[in-house]
């Protein structure tokens, strides 16, 4: 297993920033780099790039299934542009996949890539992925903030002013496309697996039973993974093994 910190510098983000990969060491069944899975991995709100090594057995899961995992930093953008002249979506969608693609080849391809994310990152990964079909085969969000309406109601005063950015969403009936419940759409997504995972006690788990409740109505094939647990990385750590699992089926 090789873990490769790049620090690199960002025309979106307009500053250096760091990224952390996870890269196995699966010579032995001789798959290149332009042929493994890609998984895009997002840390939430109160973490960084680091924190899923620190806190999961992420490396392990990604050497035992021979999965590249790249782990960038979101900082507090909600995975959003425009963020103080930021523009984290567009960072990790466009300008991060593009130079990997050039410094290590890693893969381009639809059905090799993946995104996942806990709570921040779980809102991130989801409306990223259903944002850009096109680029991605599927989502893992675990304790993610599917539906924004839930989100707007735990906004008090003093998270207005701290996410400035996030008022324009809010006052938008269709909050501009920043909403996972919002994109699902049954003919866009209807080959995209989707995982969705959340401990009964998590405070944000209505926000995925009320994405469920959306892709059930469409008839669409979700896997859901709601059990004992709460906002905690132990629940995270094992629903992103099941992810890799599930992805590299």
């Amino acid at each position: 297993m090789s873990l490769i910190t790049l620090n690199m510098p960002s025309g979106m983000l307009k500053k250096q920033t760091e990224v952390c990969i996870c890269v196995p060491n699966r010579a032995e069944d001789g798959k290149p780099m332009t042929a493994r899975k890609v998984l895009w991995l997002l840390h939430g709100l109160s973490d960084d790039n680091t924190c899923w090594q620190r806190f999961s057995n992420i490396e392990r899961y990604a050497n035992d299934s021979g999965t590249v995992v790249v782990m960038p930093d979101g900082d507090r953008s909600m995975y959003m542009d425009n963020v103080a002249g930021q523009n984290y979506k567009r960072f990790i969608t466009e300008e991060l996949p593009q130079y990997l693609h050039f410094l290590f080849g890693l893969s381009e391809k639809r059905e090799n890539n993946f995104i996942a994310g806990l709570s921040m990152g779980g809102m991130g990964a989801a409306k990223i992925a259903l944002a850009n079909p096109d680029k991605y085969a599927g989502f893992g969000s675990f304790s993610g903030l599917l539906d924004l309406k839930y989100v707007k109601a735990a906004f008090m005063l003093q998270m207005n002013a701290e996410f400035p950015f996030m008022n324009d969403v809010f006052d938008a009936t269709d909050y501009m496309g920043e909403d996972a419940k919002t994109l699902l759409d049954k003919n866009l997504h209807s080959d995209m697996k989707m995982y969705i995972a959340c401990g009964t006690e998590d405070f944000w788990i209505k926000a995925s039973e009320s994405f469920k409740e959306k892709a059930d109505a469409f008839g669409m094939d979700v896997k859901y993974v709601f059990e004992k647990g709460g906002h905690e990385w132990s629940l995270w750590d094992r629903n992103v093994r099941r992810f890799i699992d599930y992805i590299n089926e």
